[in-house]
């Protein structure tokens, strides 16, 4: 019943937001989802807030109350949002910012999209420095989030590289070492909370007994070594029969799944209009990703602890190479949520 009501809110706000939109041919109706304007879009938004949250707005205000929306509320409007605005057999719809007059039509495969990627990313890091020597291309150096539908249901799901993967549940395990060898924990800056222009100075600081100096190398050696881990595991996987793993996980009644790709060949064969029915034609078991995150992390772990031994015993903290201090600045209000965060970590 869910799934019905969804898909009329649905219907209703496509018409309003274009009423000739149902006679329009499929690949008209597509390309107007996939390039939708802001006025459109607001039209849509008003429809659905009412349709499916009994909430009267207008077109001018429905994305202010749809920003203020709690967490909850929004799992059934994203779903109904995704059937206005997603392409492809999975309705598909990729949450990251384009160039204008771009959309994800303009790629017919994921390797297409990501390559793209990487050279504006090339190209932005070259222009902050003159001296930066440029990346080979791997396979999703940064993961990207999407939308779609899977057996008639909303999922929410991540775009991962093997090797951005496995990096991402080492760094999440990292820390936890990290606090053995040298337990810390944040106390507030000086400078914690002072007003800035468009909010406050985050200013945490970690405290290890008289071992910060020597807490920073460790931290600062580690996120080195793991880009440069991403970067071995990528060339490791380049040669290997192109793959696709998948990872379902449900939180707070969400449905989300992980889609890992191995290498540059997998994101060849993929494409956005017929996604699923390409990831199922290279899936390949779970378990083989499990297996290596068990050695990586053993790798890890032991690079941690023969890092910290050298550090302790060979670092002279009174001669520190200085690192540029980032300036974080949080919107008003943030400082609520932040201060339960024990494990943000920023270096």
């Amino acid at each position: 019943m869910d799934a019905v009501k969804i898909t009329a809110a649905a219907r209703k706000a496509l018409i309003a937001a274009d009423p000739g939109y149902y006679s329009r041919i499929p690949e008209q109706q597509e390309r107007f989802r996939a390039t939708m304007n802001e006025a459109a879009e607001s039209r849509v938004e008003a429809v659905l807030l009412h349709d499916l949250l009994g909430i009267s707005c207008t077109p001018k205000n429905a994305g202010d109350i749809w920003r203020r929306l709690p967490p909850a509320k929004l799992d059934r409007l994203n779903w109904a949002k995704l059937l206005t605005k997603g392409i492809g057999e999975d309705m598909i719809f990729l949450n990251e910012s384009m160039a204008e007059n771009i959309s994800l039509l303009d790629f017919e495969t994921v390797y297409e999209y990501d390559y793209a990627d990487y050279l504006f990313q090339e190209r932005e890091y070259k222009k902050e420095s003159r001296d930066y020597p440029g990346r080979d291309y791997y396979a999703l150096r940064f993961s990207s989030w999407m939308r779609l539908i899977i057996n008639d249901r909303f999922y929410y799901a991540t775009l991962y590289s093997l090797a951005g993967y496995l990096i991402e549940k080492l760094e999440g395990k990292g820390y936890d070492i990290i606090h053995t060898l040298i337990p810390y924990e944040y106390v507030e800056g000086k400078h914690h909370g002072k007003r800035e222009k468009g909010g406050s100075l985050w200013d945490m600081q970690r405290e290890a007994g008289g071992l910060e100096k020597q807490l920073d190398e460790l931290i600062s050696r580690w996120h080195h070594h793991m880009q440069q881990r991403w970067v071995e595991l990528s060339q490791a996987f380049v040669q290997s029969e192109p793959a696709v793993f998948m990872e379902d996980i449900k939180q707070n009644g969400e449905l989300h799944r992980n889609f890992i790709f191995n290498n540059e060949t997998a994101l060849k064969q993929i494409r956005w209009r017929h996604f699923l029915k390409d990831c199922e034609q290279l899936k390949a078991d779970f378990s083989a990703v499990a297996d290596l995150e068990k050695e990586e992390l053993a790798k890890m772990d032991s690079w941690l602890r023969e890092t910290h031994k050298d550090i302790i015993e060979h670092l002279d903290p009174d001669v520190i190479r200085l690192r540029k201090k980032r300036k974080v600045v949080v919107a008003p209000g943030a400082f609520d949520s932040l201060a339960d965060d024990n494990n943000a970590e920023s270096e």
